[in-house]
């Protein structure tokens, strides 16, 4: 049974969003200005990663945004229409559309902000000046971000592909994640934000994911410093979301608050 945390953020959702969960069956609604979710984060928290949609059906729905593959293979990074894995082995991939995706985000960007001009010295550094942009708008909101730069240094992890029966991510990340460390990179960081009273449904704040202009490096983001930055932010102010249609998601037990285990891995 839900708990009453996800229970009151889904009421919240209901009031301040135009929101529509619907099975697998029938694909994720495309919207021209709404975020595309497939699963729950607390549910692949848990291990929940058979494939919900397929890559073509999600980009049917967004051209940016982050997530993973059937198995936990590899990060996801959607950018300018096109579906990259950024695969254990430290490689870059585009994912074919049949491929299958058990957790994801992504929105059709439509540029509602420019950011002229960003430099972080670390990951903190970074968040707390995006922080401050979309305080001008209100953080009760949904944002993609897409920032341009030269990175001196960027850690970034993937995770190899998993197995049945699936481990939680918890228990993934301690052993099967890889962690790459490059330097003088310039690239595209994929930054998604979320609100508070979602942190039921998905990560409370930034999740970065970062693809290099060579398309030869990237992952889930880490650590960074950044020089030369600049970009553009999206607001999205609806959610359309997709459940798994399994027996396993059905009995899953969401009575544990997963808020610790997501910022362990995060």
């Amino acid at each position: 049974m839900l708990n009453k945390k996800i229970l009151f953020a889904s009421i919240l959702i209901v009031s301040l969003l135009a929101v529509s969960a619907v099975s697998a069956e029938n694909g994720l609604m495309a919207k021209d200005d709404a975020m595309h979710q497939v699963s729950l984060m607390q549910s692949f928290m848990h291990g929940a990663y058979d494939g919900v949609v397929t890559v073509g059906e999600l980009k049917a729905c967004g051209d940016t945004g982050l997530g993973t593959f059937e198995g936990v293979n590899g990060e996801m990074i959607v950018l300018d229409g096109v579906v990259y894995q950024a695969a254990a082995d430290g490689s870059i991939n585009i994912m074919s559309d049949n491929e299958t995706v058990p957790f994801s985000t992504v929105t059709p960007f439509d540029e509602d902000e420019k950011i002229p001009e960003i430099s972080a010295t670390n990951f903190e550094n970074l968040t707390a000046q995006l922080d401050k942009e979309i305080e001008k708008y209100g953080t009760n909101n949904m944002y993609v971000a897409k920032i341009k730069g030269d990175f001196s240094n960027i850690t970034v992890r993937s995770v190899e592909k998993q197995e049945k029966p699936y481990k939680e991510f918890t228990e993934v990340a301690k052993v099967d994640q890889k962690v790459f460390n490059y330097t003088n990179q310039s690239g595209t960081l994929v930054a998604v934000y979320f609100p508070e009273y979602m942190s039921e449904l998905n990560l409370y704040g930034w999740h970065l994911h970062f693809l290099n202009d060579a398309k030869d490096k990237g992952g889930h983001v880490l650590g960074l410093t950044m020089e030369n930055g600049s970009g553009a932010m999206d607001t999205v102010q609806e959610f359309d979301m997709v459940l798994p249609q399994t027996e396993s998601f059905a009995k899953m037990d969401f009575s544990e608050n997963m808020t610790d285990k997501i910022n362990s891995v995060e």
